[in-house]
């Protein structure tokens, strides 16, 4: 009886220690598994930090990226205003040479237009002496600009060159006493014929205005009807001034 209640005893005692240490072990498997756990929070903390600065670098990155592209521009930009300066710079000293070249050139094609206009055949006479008036105020302008200057100076020249390919008449006062009909053609010859066609005459250099003979007063009116656009263009023949002045003499 005794021996049984013994082993009954060693028995308990030996499933009570086997217990403890089941608990044990499961006590160290707990512990493992939150170690586990918080390490796996402390892998997955940082594995979240360690996408936070790739992502900060990648960013880093981009903006460094777009901040050599912005200098690449802006070193462009700063060279192209360098080069555009540069080029303003030597256009600037162009002008500077041309203005000392042009200023008297136009001066020189100022006094040539007034010599022309004072040495021509008297028409236009107060219509051209204005335009070659106007000409010299306006070349002392220093408000404009050379090139209106020029283009003003070649304008000018423009207009009495157009006098050489024309023919006009008109009807104007002579000597301011009586009314005739003038008639220039081109620079070659410059006339005039009385009203009633009895009288007319053409201009010479050397001594004026030569009274044509009676021959030519019928070639003068068909002349003056063509120049009027009453009848149609046709071959005409006038007198020269040459030729007027050995009449006249004769």
């Amino acid at each position: 009886m005794k021996l049984a209640i013994s082993s009954l005893f060693f028995g308990v005692l030996n499933i009570h220690a086997q217990a403890t240490d089941l608990q044990q072990v499961i006590a160290v498997d707990n512990q493992g598994l939150r170690a586990s756990q918080q390490a796996q929070v402390a892998v997955s903390q940082l594995s979240d930090e360690q996408q936070i600065l790739q992502q900060q670098y990648r960013e880093v990155l981009w903006q460094q990226r777009v901040a050599d592209k912005y200098q690449l521009q802006l070193d462009s930009q700063i060279n192209a205003l360098h080069n555009a300066n540069d080029e303003l710079e030597r256009q600037r000293e162009q002008v500077r040479k041309t203005q000392i070249a042009v200023s008297p050139l136009m001066q020189d094609m100022l006094s040539t237009l007034q010599q022309v206009v004072e040495s021509d055949i008297p028409f236009l006479q107060a219509e051209r002496k204005l335009r070659v008036q106007i000409l010299i105020q306006n070349l002392a302008d220093p408000r404009i600009i050379l090139g209106d200057k020029m283009a003003q100076v070649l304008d000018a020249y423009q207009v009495e060159l157009s006098y050489g390919y024309a023919a006009e008449t008109w009807l104007g006062t002579l000597d301011s006493e009586r009314m005739v009909n003038f008639l220039r053609v081109g620079r070659l010859g410059y006339y005039w014929l009385s009203i009633d066609g009895q009288q007319a005459a053409i201009w010479t250099q050397g001594e004026g205005w030569v009274q044509l003979e009676e021959k030519w007063f019928q070639p003068l009116r068909q002349a003056i009807a063509v120049a009027a656009g009453n009848i149609a263009p046709d071959i005409m023949t006038l007198p020269r001034p040459d030729q007027a002045s050995v009449e006249g003499r004769s």
